[in-house]
């Protein structure tokens, strides 16, 4: 997984298929890996309402477009972690006027190493899925947050490919009962949750209609295997979706 972001990140910067393609998709291009769209940021954004007057830190930020598009539409100072040196050179690079109020570092979320107290938010935007232990990495960030801190993650979870339908235990769908709602609640964090399946259910058929049309567009530019990538992802999402097997919620919790 760690050798198709490194050369997703090495591609994306300069390609015009996939900036096409996020901005059909997801209504704007900032380099969307995952299945966050517009409408779901800026949900994420009024959730936790940061100022000018916040430090908040995106988990897995990637190239930091969108860390810099939260920055940019509601002040705050923003600080990106990524455990890819040079996709957080990238980001700094792309936004070196603007390092008054970002910057990025690199860290391994399975060996997070924060400064105690410092956040005002954390969000994750479907970053967590990249922890080994949800638990120590939820413990941790909480350690990092200040006092009335608030963490904000988009977190989808249901059967993965190649899982027997017939085992998977379809209770831990519900969203007091999904492994990240387990680790919030080990560590003694109150949490809520909106419900966005119906939304990227919509992201997803529409993902694989604009992925079918600038087919040839990956082709042109020799990087058939983030076209590849993006279409088996939508598919198995959608192939789940339809058999009630996968949600995805946006959870909001309190330190």
């Amino acid at each position: 997984m760690r050798e198709f972001y490194e050369r997703f990140y090495a591609v994306t910067e300069q390609s015009q298929a996939h900036a096409r393609f996020c901005e059909r998709a997801f209504g704007r291009n900032l380099c969307q890996h995952g299945f966050a769209a517009m409408v779901q940021l800026d949900a994420l954004i009024a959730a936790i309402k940061p100022g000018p007057e916040h430090h908040l830190l995106d988990l897995g930020c990637g190239n930091g477009m969108i860390t810099e598009y939260v920055s940019d539409t509601t002040g705050p100072y923003v600080t990106g972690l990524d455990d890819m040196p040079a996709v957080i050179r990238q980001a700094a690079a792309r936004t070196a006027s603007k390092a008054d109020r970002l910057s990025f570092m690199v860290g391994d979320i399975n060996a997070l190493k924060l400064p105690p107290t410092t956040f005002d938010a954390i969000i994750s935007i479907d970053t967590i899925y990249f922890s080994t232990d949800y638990s120590d990495t939820v413990g941790r960030l909480t350690h990092a947050l200040r006092p009335s801190g608030q963490m904000a993650f988009f977190y989808g979870y249901g059967v993965e490919p190649g899982i027997a339908v017939e085992t998977f235990p379809r209770e831990t769908l519900e969203p007091e009962r999904t492994p990240l709602a387990e680790a919030f609640r080990a560590n003694g964090l109150c949490f809520s949750t909106t419900g966005f399946t119906v939304e990227k259910y919509r992201l997803v058929q529409l993902r694989k209609q604009v992925l079918a049309e600038l087919k040839q567009d990956f082709i042109d530019e020799d990087i058939l295997f983030i076209y590849e990538n993006r279409m088996g992802e939508a598919e198995d999402i959608s192939d789940a979706i339809e058999q009630g097997l996968h949600r995805r919620y946006l959870y909001v919790c309190h330190a």
